[in-house]
């Protein structure tokens, strides 16, 4: 003989149904009901702590990485760039850990810096750039190089001021450099007769000896 609930419903099956106003309503089985889901305010400490988050791991870069940071640096010297700055953006960032940046005073020579770093991290590490921008257009104001952990910025003044990288990144470390000193040396202008008459400006030779 089979017994149905006080609604006319299926039999009770253990598990699958519950005491609901003298009656009984199906649930799905092994699923406590949305009522003892909820936990009672009366006794639930609602002051009990959330699980604290575990510290976020800080990166450290290769030393390899870091002396290549330099490296740049140090060649953008070379070559005239102004107000160079590496920061270390390793631990906010995950696609890189090094920006180096600078000022240049003509899109020609940004351009020109690029391709020859370029060509130079090619015969160092095997491979070229991964990406690059503002290296075709003759209007550039920012030269833009990914050495995949090292990112080369080459500003012209206006541009540098404009999108201000150093006030973004203002919480980072820097990485030491100090660029070369450098003696400005001029050279000394005679006025010696020449074909083209008296007066003309003529650089002065020191191993020409006088007349």
């Amino acid at each position: 003989m089979k017994f149905a609930g006080a609604d006319g419903s299926a039999p009770a099956v253990p598990g699958q149904c519950e005491r609901h106003r003298g009656g009984y309503r199906r649930r799905a089985s092994g699923y406590p009901s949305a009522q003892a889901a909820t936990p009672d305010p009366r006794t639930h400490d609602l002051s009990t702590p959330a699980p604290a988050t575990p510290p976020r791991r800080v990166r450290t870069p290769a030393p390899a990485v870091r002396d290549l940071a330099l490296q740049i640096a140090q060649r953008l010297d070379e070559k005239q760039a102004k107000d160079i700055v590496v920061l270390d953006v390793s631990g906010p960032l995950v696609i890189a850990d090094y920006f180096v940046v600078a000022t240049v005073t003509s899109t020609r020579q940004g351009q020109a810096l690029a391709k020859e770093l370029d060509l130079e991290h090619k015969a160092l590490r095997g491979r070229r750039k991964r990406n690059a921008g503002g290296m075709e257009t003759e209007e550039s104001n920012w030269v833009l190089l990914d050495f995949d952990e090292v990112v080369v910025h080459l500003f012209l003044p206006e541009a540098r001021a404009y999108y201000a990288l150093e006030d973004l990144w203002a919480d980072v470390p820097r990485l030491p450099f100090t660029p070369q000193a450098r003696t400005e040396t001029g050279r000394t202008e005679v006025r010696q007769p020449t074909l083209d008459g008296f007066g003309a400006f003529q650089p002065d030779d020191p191993t020409r000896s006088a007349d």
